[in-house]
């Protein structure tokens, strides 16, 4: 087995990885306060929605996937303020159709997930976040290797895909984005080769004051090399042009910035119980504001993003993640902060009985002070997530968290949250 062609394995290893990168995203949006909270490097705790994503139902052409998850939760501060709290609870159903299509060694997938949120008190504007990922691999038999992507999200309480890092952490209006990805690797000999990998990521938000529209480019093209029949590594050249699009309120200008990066990544085994998949490089972001603008200042410096998991002894294992990456803010006279950080979680799966505990601290540190107050913004952000499951058969899943966060931040951005959440999954 080759780890470094994306991986040349069988179409039902390919379908299983797919259905499993599905099932954790599912589980880091189904949740909205861990949604809002947790970045995706850092996922969540203890959703156990895999109930079993090794069995499918031929329909025709396709395999499909079908699963429902009904979620209670009840949160002590929706509005994630510093005081004077609201306390509500919400129920939240969300439904996961997936249709994979088998081609040989390579595979296309397409999923549609609705998902319904209700609030005891509190009315949101619009219940309904949709949704839409398509994907496809194809492996030819020249060596060259051809990955695909799109998605396509109707959100509003799901501001992490606003903004990775985090800087946005309540928002309960629309918001639409679109990503298209392709990539591919090339094996030149049996130990190395060259890779490469475009994106187009473009969001339209109903809300300019919370977090502005804007359109991102990114490309990149490396080198790779196996080092053993379980790792690969890659040393890739990258290029971000991001263009932060003009409100009713505010020039954006000053953000628009073209960013260049070197980074070296690993995928796949460092050992039989150790597996990895981080990437760790230099970075520089420029900005050319106007001279009636904010005089914002470029960004250079290291940047990593990954994990290191250990499986361990009776069904235990241990994960690490790190991160450290400037991310586009929409912050006062800011154009970017830089967030880093790492989390420890620990997992145990004993067939019908899992659970997880995990640990994680993340700083967002902003170079421009408030513009009200003057202040300096630094925010220190912990963590504490426990969660517990049950499989009663492959088809039904139980299981429980509680979230606990803290913000320190300058006096309007700090909170303090309580999360409590029980749910069901049905579904293979």
């Amino acid at each position: 087995m080759r780890v470094g062609r994306h991986q040349r394995v069988n179409y039902e290893m390919k379908r299983r990885m797919f259905v499993a990168l599905i099932f954790v995203l599912g589980a880091m949006i189904a949740l909205p306060a861990v949604a809002q909270e947790m970045s995706s490097s850092t996922g969540e705790v203890g959703s156990g929605i895999a109930v079993n994503p090794d069995e499918a139902i031929p329909v025709g052409p396709f395999i499909f996937s079908p699963a429902l998850q009904l979620s209670w939760q009840d949160r002590d501060n929706i509005f994630f303020t510093p005081d004077n709290e609201i306390a509500d609870q919400l129920i939240l159903v969300r439904a996961r159709l997936l249709f994979e299509v088998p081609i040989y060694e390579s595979y296309l997938s397409f999923s549609y997930t609705p998902q319904y949120r209700d609030y005891k008190t509190y009315e949101l504007d619009d219940k309904w976040s949709h949704f839409f990922n398509v994907a496809g691999a194809w492996e030819f038999s020249s060596g060259f290797t051809l990955n695909v992507a799109y998605n396509y999200i109707i959100g509003n309480l799901e501001t992490r895909e606003v903004d990775p890092g985090g800087e946005v952490y309540f928002g309960d209006r629309n918001f639409d984005k679109q990503m298209a990805k392709v990539g591919g690797d090339y094996w030149i000999t049996d130990r190395d080769g060259l890779i490469f990998n475009v994106s187009w990521e473009d969001l339209d938000h109903e809300d300019p004051e919370l977090f502005y529209d804007y359109t991102r480019y990114t490309g990149g093209i490396g080198w790779l090399h196996q080092i053993s029949p379980i790792l690969v590594m890659d040393v890739k050249y990258g290029i971000i042009d991001f263009d932060a699009h003009n409100s009713p309120y505010e020039n954006n200008d000053f953000r628009d910035s073209l960013s260049h990066d070197l980074t070296v990544g690993f995928r796949g085994q460092l050992s039989p119980v150790v597996a990895t998949e981080l990437r760790v490089g230099y970075r520089v972001v420029k900005y050319d504001p106007a001279p009636d603008e904010p005089q914002v200042e470029d960004f250079k410096g290291a940047i990593v993003n990954g994990f290191i998991s250990w499986e361990m002894a009776h069904g235990s294992s241990l994960r690490l993640d790190l991160l450290r990456m400037p991310y586009p803010s929409a912050y006062g006279d800011n154009a970017n902060y830089l967030a880093a950080g790492a989390s420890l979680m620990y997992a145990l799966d004993r067939g019908n009985v899992f659970g997880q505990i995990r640990g994680r601290y993340q700083n967002n540190d902003y170079t421009r002070p408030d513009r009200i107050t003057g202040e300096d913004r630094s925010d220190d952000i912990y963590t504490l997530g426990l969660g517990l499951g049950y499989r009663f058969t492959y088809y039904l899943s139980l299981w429980g968290t509680y979230l606990y966060e803290d913000r320190d931040s300058i006096y309007r951005y700090s909170y303090t949250i309580n999360t409590f959440t029980l749910g069901l999954v049905v579904g293979f």
